[in-house]
């Protein structure tokens, strides 16, 4: 089967369901923006703000160029926000001011020891005859060793905001995160118009890491969890959460390289096959874009469906 699309996406690589990955490809989407991808979208465009304009004081103007940044994208990928989105514009805006407000205060000490690369950086690889595209969030060279990893380490972190935080065994198989891995190695990126798309120097041991956005919000409740130490210890309702917690990262080792490049070759060449199965999700079929493009088992609508 030849694919309908040039270019594989790390989203193709990693979402849960392949019936979802066809549906997109085919253009089957409603252009609907749900809170989740808006919240998700304004938050980390106002990361972004603070990383490129050096502004770290200002939660309130980066949430508001957020703001504008998202709209952009989503004309651009012709979607809309639904009509609860914009009900509850107020409320998201104020989650993600004090979520980026946040951000500044525990990160900003550390970034301004780093040396800043870019931010929505388009990468693009091959393997094969397989072209792949993609752009990283935020790269950064760790010159002053400011997170631990090493000095003058390659950082290569995604900004993040689910409901589900991310264990080291689901990181460990994250074919997004070893996808930016493989491509740092082998893979080329954008970082300047004028010098075109060129290798990044030095990234042979990259280090990728998810920044869990909600996390930044204090502690809802008391809880007993580990420190930035690795001690336990009793937190309470509105105490700030570990950077640990907030910090979720991957370490890829060169000696997996064919493994991870084989795990990525091995999901095109299933979708190469036609073999796009639907993986259902209670939550997340409800909340499918393209559910109404799907198929389905019944004849008739459950009550309380969305397309009812």
């Amino acid at each position: 089967m030849k694919l309908p699309i040039s270019e594989i996406h790390t989203t193709d690589l990693t979402d849960s369901c392949p019936r979802r990955v066809m549906l997109r490809w085919e253009g089957k989407l409603l252009p609907h923006a749900p809170t989740a991808l808006v919240r998700g979208m304004v938050a980390g465009s106002a990361c972004r703000y603070m990383h490129e304009t050096g502004d770290w004081g200002d939660p309130k103007a980066a949430t508001a160029w957020g703001l504008w940044q998202t709209k952009r994208d989503l004309e651009d990928d012709r979607r809309e926000m639904t009509d609860s989105v914009v009900k509850n514009m107020g409320n998201i805006l104020k989650e993600v001011e004090a979520v980026a407000g946040q951000y500044s205060t525990l990160l900003r000490e550390k970034f301004e020891r780093t040396d800043l690369i870019g931010c929505e950086v388009p990468c693009k690889m091959k393997i094969g005859d397989i072209e792949f595209a993609s752009h990283t969030d935020l790269m950064v060279r760790d010159s002053g060793n400011a997170f631990g990893f090493g000095k003058d380490r390659l950082l290569i972190f995604d900004w993040k905001w689910r409901q589900d935080v991310p264990t080291k065994a689901y990181l460990a198989r994250n074919l997004q995160f070893a996808t930016y891995w493989l491509m740092a190695n082998q893979g080329t990126f954008l970082v300047e118009e004028w010098a075109g798309y060129c290798p990044i120097e030095n990234a042979e041991d990259a280090k990728l890491v998810w920044i869990h956005l909600p996390y930044l919000k204090p502690f809802g409740r008391k809880t007993v969890v580990k420190d930035d130490d690795g001690t336990e210890r009793e937190f309470l309702k509105g105490d700030t959460r570990p950077i640990s917690s907030v910090l979720r990262h991957a370490n890829y080792l060169p000696e997996h390289k064919e493994e991870i490049t084989q795990a990525i070759v091995n999901r095109v060449e299933m979708y190469k096959s036609g073999f796009f199965p639907a993986n259902p999700e209670p939550a997340k079929c409800h909340l499918c874009e393209a559910e109404s493009f799907c198929y389905r088992f019944d004849t008739t609508p459950l009550e309380g469906d969305i397309n009812e």
